[in-house]
């Protein structure tokens, strides 16, 4: 389990506000997105279906129109990898998956060929691609803008007939799943007991196994068939399977990522304790389960993009108020003085610019512009892979920013 002042140098993708999309690029992402996903949307953000199981449980939506092979297909991946933007691709083994192992190896395919031959291996997925695929652009634009969360998509492929696709496995951030075709049966069960010096979110990784007497009884078990969502929270086991598909398997998974972005309680404490020169003697791995959770709970939903119903000063407050009864938690489960965050106007500017900082995340400038694939060394293909290298360059210069605020004073 990592310490929560890694946050603090854990540097991935955001965005910069200070570039204003075009009105055309908007209106185009828009109109990619179909309409009954805009009202799927909708109906999930503010206090809508979301907030009802966020965090709590798994839940299913049947029948999503728009959540077909139109959002993605086995051809878009075929067009991907011969445009070259598979090169990060992998493959999960199933061999390996069969016996309870999460272990995956690059596979870089270049063709059909080549992506049939990974599929032989097991399940392949990519990550990152709604900087590759308009669609998924759109998608992942559309999450922002209605959850004001930061979201990014990666795809899964399986072929049937694998009995184990991937082994019971946990991960850092909640995910809605569109299957868009074929069938793939999914099994999820509540957080197992924490292990001390374990981290929760990537249990059956990295050489871990999750025992079948940990996992219990799922909570969810059903195939997901083309036009399914499944939401699935951050930390519950889960397992898939295409032993019951005739078609190979294609899903979108859009994360929604609060902790891997540090949009949580651990990291803001930590960056209030730092600026306050204090000193901290909570070590996260050895916290219990249900301490640890709240350390690593999120900021509230909404915190990004206050509605109507909760000011910026709202939720500014009962952020404050929950990190100071977080602060004084920790410290008492680990037996030592409450380290001191710098009072109350140094936490209110420390929620202030976490509130600036991380809303950059939900910039639609991160996802404008994305074009169809191209086919690999042809202008086109060359002018994306150097915008979305752009993208990300510009995305990590920013965030460098929080570790810089986090710097003492003087």
């Amino acid at each position: 389990m990592r310490a929560a002042v890694l946050f603090l140098v854990r540097v991935v993708a955001a965005t910069s506000p200070d570039a204003a999309l075009g009105a055309a690029s908007a209106s185009s992402l828009r109109a990619s997105t179909a309409g009954s996903l805009e009202a799927f949307f909708a109906a999930l953000g503010g206090e809508g279906a979301l907030a009802d199981v966020w965090q709590r449980a798994p839940h299913l939506w049947t029948s999503v129109s728009g959540c077909d092979r139109t959002l993605f297909s086995f051809e878009d991946a075929v067009a991907g990898a011969e445009g070259g933007l598979l090169e990060r691709a992998c493959v999960a083994r199933s061999d390996r998956a069969e016996e309870g192992e999460w272990v995956s190896e690059y596979a870089s395919p270049r063709s059909r060929r080549d992506l049939d031959a990974a599929l032989d291996r097991g399940t392949v997925f990519f990550n990152g691609a709604g900087l590759d695929y308009p669609r998924l652009a759109a998608l992942s634009a559309l999450a922002q803008r209605a959850l004001g969360l930061p979201a990014n998509c990666n795809v899964y492929m399986t072929t049937p007939g694998r009995d184990v696709s991937v082994s019971p496995h946990t991960d850092a951030q909640d995910v809605l799943v569109f299957q868009t075709s074929g069938r793939k049966r999914w099994r999820v069960w509540p957080p197992p007991p924490r292990r001390r010096g374990v981290d929760p979110y990537g249990r059956g990784k990295n050489g871990d196994a999750i025992a079948a007497d940990e996992l219990g009884e799922a909570i969810f078990d059903a195939n997901l068939e083309e036009g399914a969502v499944l939401y699935v929270p951050i930390g519950f086991p889960h397992a898939t399977s295409t032993a019951g598909s005739d078609a190979t398997s294609c899903h979108v998974t859009l994360g929604l990522d609060t902790y891997f972005y540090g949009l949580c309680y651990a990291t803001l404490r930590a960056v209030c304790v730092a600026r306050a020169k204090s000193i901290d003697g909570v070590a996260p791995p050895d916290l219990d389960g249900a301490t640890h959770d709240r350390l690593f709970a999120p900021l509230p939903l909404g915190f990004l993009r206050p509605d109507g119903a909760a000011t910026a000063d709202d939720l500014a407050a009962v952020v404050a108020k929950e990190l100071d009864a977080v602060n004084a938690a920790t410290a008492a489960a680990a037996g030592v003085d409450a380290p001191d965050l710098g009072g109350e106007a140094a936490v209110r500017a420390a929620i202030d610019f976490f509130t600036a900082h991380h809303a950059a995340l939900l910039t639609e400038t991160k996802y404008g512009g994305v074009c169809e694939p191209a086919r690999a060394g042809t202008p086109a293909a060359l002018y994306a892979r150097a915008a979305r290298n752009a993208k990300n360059a510009k995305e990590e210069r920013l965030l460098k920013g929080l570790g810089a605020f986090a710097r003492p004073p003087g």
